[in-house]
């Protein structure tokens, strides 16, 4: 009877790995599109939506440098560091976005932060518009930025972040492209998608399918005595 009613279970897990897959190779495409297509300014109503995610967009304003996060438990090469997320007052707008500079390492003693000094304040930038980085798993408070600046944060969450800072932030973050300036380690990736991976695992249910299928006729249909 249990093997009877694993095959459909397997099988349902197979299609839905399937799915999967499909959806990360337009994520893909998506990401590879918007990258090319033009580049967006601030004047664009709400650009920073998740119908825009991985575009480039131009943006003029000046940063908050006396109030720079660094977020927490981020590896670059294999090694543990932060990266650099500062606020960028966007000119002719209430609200700011972080902009991330990128990859600053720990160093021998954590209770030594990094010097986030910036020597032009005025921007003019071109950046990719991304969510801000995520975790699978969040532990109550890893939200909650740390006393004094710049601020150390386990979790970018742009309410709270607004919060400690006093004005609004905008819920998408600004990745600088490799040439910019006042910038540190950089190579954004595209995300782990790997659509072959889902298909793999696809493969795995059909064939757990295929052998409870088996070993249900074989010993359904055995005659006895």
């Amino acid at each position: 009877m249990a093997v009877a009613l694993s095959v459909p279970l397997f099988v349902s897990l197979g299609f839905w790995q399937l799915h999967r897959a499909e959806e990360k190779r337009a994520l893909m495409e998506q990401r590879e599109q918007r990258l090319g297509g033009p580049v967006l300014s601030a004047e664009t109503p709400a650009w920073a939506t998740e119908a825009n995610r991985y575009a480039r967009v131009e943006l003029a304003g000046e940063f908050d440098a006396e109030h720079q996060f660094l977020l927490d438990n981020q590896m670059f090469n294999q090694q543990a560091g932060y990266l650099a997320l500062t606020p960028l007052h966007i000119d002719g707008r209430q609200e700011a976005v972080l902009v991330n500079r990128g990859w600053l390492p720990v160093g021998k003693d954590r209770s030594h932060l990094p010097d986030l000094a910036i020597k032009q304040t005025k921007a003019r930038l071109v950046g990719i518009i991304d969510k801000l980085p995520g975790v699978g798993f969040q532990l109550k408070g890893a939200d909650i930025p740390s006393p004094g600046w710049p601020a150390v944060v386990q979790v970018a969450n742009a309410e709270r972040l607004s919060e400690r800072l006093g004005y609004r932030l905008l819920p998408y973050q600004v990745l600088l492209l490799p040439d910019a300036t006042e910038a540190y380690a950089r190579d954004w990736k595209p995300p782990s998608f790997h659509p072959e991976t889902s298909q793999g695992y696809a493969l795995q249910w059909f064939s757990f399918a295929l052998v409870a299928s088996i070993l249900y006729g074989w010993h359904g249909f055995k005659p006895r005595g």
